[in-house]
């Protein structure tokens, strides 16, 4: 029951939060920022609890995550206005040239978004224990997965019942 109750939690928080990022951009109200917050402190929660963190521990690795989350969204911002220079390339039938210079710009930014996650694990790997860290990677790929599977599941039920009137 606590699995079923924690999992429509994180779905009712991810549901809104595609919806709070395009609201924020149009400057709606804080309450609605504040859903995506949720979840990301949910997740911190469940890290300090599954890592066995102590307070000093976790404020180190939440440093060296942020540092790591700034630095990653600043790479994904730079590769998604590649892209839509790309896209935008194509639609004009620009210049074939200029289109491979920006093809390669974008895949050394997937590089460099792969590199910054290989040097957030090397420092990890430093701060935590080995059983701490094969933790974390667990923990990264099952929490994702669950995010993604409450979401089909809050999709395919939102599909099934008819709309309320």
């Amino acid at each position: 029951m606590k699995y079923i109750v924690g999992i429509v939690f994180i779905i009712s928080i991810l549901v809104f939060q595609e919806e709070s990022v395009a609201q924020r951009h149009r400057g709606f109200d804080s309450k609605q920022r504040q859903r995506p917050e949720r979840l990301e402190k949910f997740r911190k929660m469940r890290l300090i609890e599954v890592l066995k963190l102590n307070e000093e521990e976790a404020i180190r690795f939440f440093a060296k995550q942020r540092v790591h989350e700034d630095k990653t969204h600043e790479l994904m911002q730079k590769r998604n206005d590649l892209l839509d220079e790309i896209e935008k390339n194509i639609r004009e039938k620009g210049n074939p040239t200029e289109l491979v210079k920006l093809s390669d710009a974008a895949i050394n930014i997937d590089k460099d978004i792969f590199a910054e996650r290989l040097r957030l694990h090397d420092e990890l790997r430093k701060l935590l224990t080995p059983e701490q860290f094969g933790k974390f990677i667990v923990f990264e790929r099952d929490f994702g997965r669950q995010i993604r599977d409450a979401m089909q599941e809050m999709m395919q039920d939102k599909q099934e019942k008819p709309p309320e009137d």
